[in-house]
Parts: C-alpha cells; sequence; structure tokens
C-alpha cells in the first residue's frame, strides 16, 4: 500500500511541475502550443490527488486524511494559480507576437 502512495504522490509532483516547466516553455518560446498539454498535466496531476484522497476513504484511514487535507489543498492551489498565470502570460505573448509579424 504504501508504495502505491508514494508513486501516486511522485506522480502527482512530477505531473505538476511538468505544467509549470510546459507552460514556462512556451512563455519563454512564445508560443502557445505548449498551453495545453500544460493544462493538461496540471489536471492529471490533480486527479491523482483525488485518488490518493478515495484510497484513505476506502481504507478508512481518517487520521492520514485529516493529517494531509491541509497540505494537499494548499498544494492544489497553488498548482492550479501558477498554472493558469503562466498559461494565460504564455496565450498572450503568443497571440502578441502571431499579430506583430
Amino acid at each position: 500500500m504504501a508504495v502505491i502512495v508514494s508513486m501516486i504522490l511522485l506522480g502527482a509532483l512530477f505531473l505538476g511541475l511538468g505544467s509549470w516547466g510546459l507552460a514556462g516553455a512556451g512563455l519563454l518560446r512564445r508560443d502557445v502550443r505548449f498551453t495545453g498539454p500544460s493544462l493538461a498535466c496540471c489536471a492529471l496531476a490533480l486527479l491523482l490527488a483525488c485518488v490518493y484522497f478515495y484510497g484513505g476513504v476506502y481504507y478508512e484511514d481518517w487520521s492520514a486524511l485529516m493529517d494531509t487535507a491541509g497540505a494537499m489543498l494548499l498544494a492544489a492551489c497553488v498548482l492550479t494559480g501558477v498554472s493558469l498565470l503562466l498559461n494565460v502570460a504564455a496565450w498572450a505573448v503568443g497571440r502578441y507576437r502571431t499579430r506583430k509579424t
């Protein structure tokens, strides 16, 4: 069980970092093609967080859920906020570039 939980949480972490990386790449390269995959990575990371919570509910591990609920909520808010901010900036810069040329 611990291995599966670790894989779920590491998967969510790497998908979240991938989301930021893709959005940053789109911002630096001024290309809007990175915004879709970036938002997909963000959505998958949040889905894995939901899977983690479902596992806690399924096994009735209420103490683990109570210990991690606040941190997971904060992490989800930060992930979503930064991803949206970076993707909107990449979209705006990419759109400006295509109009300029």
